[in-house]
């Protein structure tokens, strides 16, 4: 079941970088050259959770290998996938290879629990890329509330929560006025970093392979991340 994304009427809507233990959704990504967007993770009383799963990848050898990582995983019970092939994507979604996968598995290891019964609502897929996961969210209470309620969580799963961005919900955060919440989490990062490091500035303070080497990929792969996180903050897609 996927989650509505209803925007409340006075609230924050606020971006998150965090970590936390034992979860085999990090413990795949973390381990493989893959990313992962869920949808909607609830977990039933008995502890189970399905979920449907985009797994992307930059080639379907390293999707394939993503695939076999989250079958053989001992949170999961099951894998069905949804699509035959596997999809060569355009910028509306991240990676270059994708596939739709259900997902029977261990809900206790997820965290998105504590967060539902604080009152957040998911705004995005959450994306696991690497060791970390980006989610973004809405809450219907101010600034002091939600980053008591961000405390909480830390402490109550050990977690470790960063805030990238802050704002009434409905409003671009003052230092990024674009909307960086549609890219996903690579997607943002190479965007991110070619800004900061002056790939975008004239003349340039960093090239394609300067951003490529600090992000430990090729020249070709940072261009195809970053035209896909072109694509989508000019609204070129289709």
């Amino acid at each position: 079941m996927e989650q509505a994304t209803t925007r409340p009427e006075n609230g924050i809507k606020l971006r998150l970088t965090l970590w936390h233990p034992g979860c085999w959704v990090l413990d795949v990504a973390g381990q493989s050259d893959v990313g992962l967007l869920g949808y909607g993770i609830f977990t039933r009383d008995n502890g189970r959770a399905t979920t449907r799963y985009t797994v992307y990848g930059d080639d379907k050898e390293s999707v394939e290998e993503g695939i076999d990582l989250i079958r053989a995983h001992e949170a999961v019970y099951s894998v069905v996938e949804m699509t035959s092939g596997y999809r060569r994507m355009n910028a509306s979604l991240p990676g270059n290879t994708t596939r739709e996968l259900i997902v029977e598995h261990d809900g206790t290891t997820q965290i998105s629990d504590a967060f539902t019964s604080r009152g957040f609502t998911h705004a995005a897929p959450c994306d696991t890329r690497g060791n970390s996961e980006s989610w973004t969210l809405f809450a219907n209470a101010n600034r002091e509330t939600v980053t008591q309620r961000l405390a909480e969580i830390e402490a109550e799963r050990n977690a470790e929560i960063t805030i990238e961005s802050i704002a009434p919900a409905g409003e671009t955060t003052g230092n990024d006025s674009l909307p960086t919440d549609s890219l996903s989490h690579r997607q943002r990062e190479v965007f991110q970093l070619a800004r900061t490091m002056g790939y975008y500035k004239r003349p340039r303070d960093a090239s394609a392979g300067d951003v490529a080497a600090e992000l430990g990929v090729t020249t070709s792969t940072f261009h195809e991340h970053l035209h896909k996180a072109e694509e989508k903050l000019l609204d070129l897609s289709d």
